[in-house]
């Protein structure tokens, strides 16, 4: 038996399960699938409506709203899991760069710009705050990928850019072109050659090129060093549709670092419910092949997402429920409550911000406000009290919550 399951392996439950086996513990993971990480961009966005001092905005909402998952960590713990988390990536050579000063400015693969706080030093020369004409360019083999149209959206909004498509060096593989091929492809010297040529020779006056995120899977830094050398300009990785290479890399960074230390990460385990007495959960129960296997731990982390991750579940009734353990939620008590009457609201709509309340231990809560698991902490998009897509602080609040938990159950453990 472990002393601890975490519930769930995206970034709340890895870095939950870091902190454990940071305190010597040894936790198991349990998941139906990869968790966010493949799906998100890779950057760390920790408050997306900041224009200033993200440390400023975040001490003010902690004082203002009191329920928000960033009032039960606090700053403290929210600085602390970044620290942690750019130790991890520096050790694996995929550094973040960024500070709690301000949100830099990072393009889509459409060309729209979003905020992010922390992002790989893969994509730093992607900061459209910076001077210096941008040639953004691609491969008619990688779909969902278009530089002229992104660029076109950049130069929309002021920003001196410009798009081209690169023929494709010649290779093996004739079908079947995706982010993860292109990486493996990235990966090899002779391939790189052939496209820092052609960059070079498009580059014009650019002084920056941005190419889709797909820059290698072993080691992205060597990748865009040596394009970089090859191109004459600075190169930047822009994040594209899942699968995202970026977020594979996380994963894989998490995965090698928690199974070193002694941790087990069980892929398609998906938690249907769980056994409790007397106040605690002593076992759940997750599909198998052949029938439900049964886990036993002492402390439980429960990370599997809000409403977009499949941890919160609806359905045309206007029931909503928690898929784990049936834990109690704070939602809106109908379907005629889920939605503002205007689709773009400042204030978002009700039904995204349905999430597991808990008191300041992160226990989860019933109704009544009375603990429902004295052993249980809840992490992430689990939590009630915050819409973290729409306030752009799903991944800052994925590391602080999950940091903070796992260290509170590694102590209730010792």
């Amino acid at each position: 038996m472990r002393d601890t399951v975490v519930i769930g392996a995206g970034l709340a439950g890895l870095m939950g399960a870091l902190a454990l086996a940071d305190a010597g513990h040894r936790p198991l993971l349990l998941a139906k699938g990869q968790g966010a990480t493949h799906w998100t961009s890779g950057t760390i966005d920790v408050w997306g409506a900041a224009d200033g001092s993200l440390r400023e905005a975040i001490t003010g909402l902690v004082a203002s709203n009191p329920q928000h998952p960033y009032a039960r960590t606090g700053f403290a713990s929210l600085e602390a899991a970044v620290a942690r988390f750019r130790a991890l990536t520096e050790a694996a050579r995929y550094p973040y760069v960024g500070s709690f000063e301000r949100n830099v400015l990072l393009p889509t693969a459409l060309g729209a710009l979003r905020p992010a706080a922390f992002f790989p030093a893969t994509m730093a020369a992607g900061d459209m705050r910076l001077p210096g004409p941008v040639l953004l360019a691609g491969f008619h083999e990688l779909r969902d990928f278009f530089p002229p149209l992104a660029a076109a959206n950049l130069a929309a909004q002021g920003i001196d850019a410009r798009g081209t498509y690169l023929n494709l060096p010649p290779i093996k593989r004739k079908l079947d072109f995706n982010t993860r091929s292109f990486a493996q492809l990235f990966d090899d010297p002779a391939f790189r050659e052939d496209v820092g040529r052609q960059l070079r020779a498009a580059r014009g006056d650019a002084t920056r090129i941005g190419l889709p995120a797909v820059l290698g899977l072993k080691d992205p830094l060597a990748v865009v060093g040596h394009l970089q050398q090859l191109s004459g300009a600075q190169v930047f990785e822009i994040p594209t549709l899942p699968p995202s290479m970026p977020g594979v890399r996380l994963y894989t960074i998490f995965r090698d670092a928690l199974v070193k230390a002694g941790a087990r990460i069980q892929i398609g385990a998906e938690v249907l419910r769980g056994a409790a007495a007397n106040g605690k959960l002593n076992a759940v129960f997750s599909a198998a092949a052949a029938r439900e296997q049964e886990h036993h731990a002492s402390t439980w982390l429960l990370a599997t997402g809000g409403i977009a991750g499949g941890g919160v579940r609806t359905d045309y009734t206007g029931a909503v429920w928690e898929t784990a353990l049936g834990l109690p939620l704070r939602a809106p008590t109908g379907r005629g409550e889920w939605f503002a009457p205007r689709f773009l609201n400042e204030a978002g709509h009700p039904i995204y911000q349905a999430g597991i309340a808990t008191n300041e231990q992160l226990r989860p809560l019933d109704e009544s406000d009375t603990v429902v698991y004295k052993n249980v902490a809840i992490a992430g998009a689990a939590l009630a009290g915050c819409d973290p897509i729409r306030e752009r602080c799903y991944s800052g609040m994925a590391l602080a919550t999950g940091w903070h938990a796992g260290q509170l159950l590694a102590g209730a453990n010792e």
